[in-house]
């Protein structure tokens, strides 16, 4: 798998000091293979739990689960997904090291509850513009395992309108709620990423 130049650039992101990284732009563009390849080199380089949310948990499992994840394994990790275990009764991702990948939709408020019962050193909002703003936060109260790793919230989203929390957030630099200027704007961290990015891993 050879990352092309802007995917070269959005994984530095991920991986700098900026506690919350946001990926939005086209489909097709690779947001999500890069957010869940960071999450499984954490994962692999440190015992921890991880966490990856969509509004609805039907959609991450079509479209994680099955489609991106093993793609990843694939791609980036060739012979690690044959000792790896997925969970089917409550989802999550079990890797050689003991470390686990939790996936879940917040449409389902007992399986919320579950997984929102743990700590995670990654937080992983999959297409957050579906995602409320009270979820969000709710969520990041559990972005508090104890590991060597840095703490970290990714985000990835088709652009999202001038009103929405990403936005605000990312774009405007500003508290959702009071609409202040953030007091810590290095900790959030945006790029912008298109299918023309990604042509050199695309069918014609």
């Amino acid at each position: 798998m050879q990352l092309t130049p802007r995917q070269v650039e959005a994984n530095r992101l991920l991986g700098s000091q900026a506690a919350h990284v946001m990926l939005y732009g086209g489909s097709r563009s690779g947001k999500t293979f890069l957010a869940i390849r960071a999450i499984v080199t954490r994962a692999l380089a440190h015992v921890s739990r991880h966490a990856v949310l969509r509004y609805r948990f039907n959609h991450l499992k079509g479209s994680i689960l099955y489609d991106t994840l093993p793609k990843v394994m694939e791609l980036c990790f060739p012979g690690v997904a044959e000792h790896c275990h997925l969970d089917k009764s409550d989802w999550f991702y079990k890797l050689p090291n003991a470390s686990e990948i939790w996936f879940g939709g917040l449409d389902d408020k007992e399986r919320t509850e579950k997984i929102l019962g743990q700590e995670y050193a990654t937080m992983f909002l999959n297409e957050c513009s579906q995602i409320p703003w009270s979820s969000r936060n709710m969520a990041m109260t559990r972005l508090a395992q104890n590991t060597p790793l840095r703490l970290k919230a990714f985000y990835d989203c088709n652009p999202p309108s001038e009103a929405h929390w990403t936005a605000r957030l990312f774009v405007g630099k500003e508290d959702p709620d009071t609409r202040k200027k953030l007091a810590d704007p290095d900790r959030f961290a945006s790029i912008v990423m298109n299918p023309t990015d990604n042509l050199a891993n695309l069918p014609p």
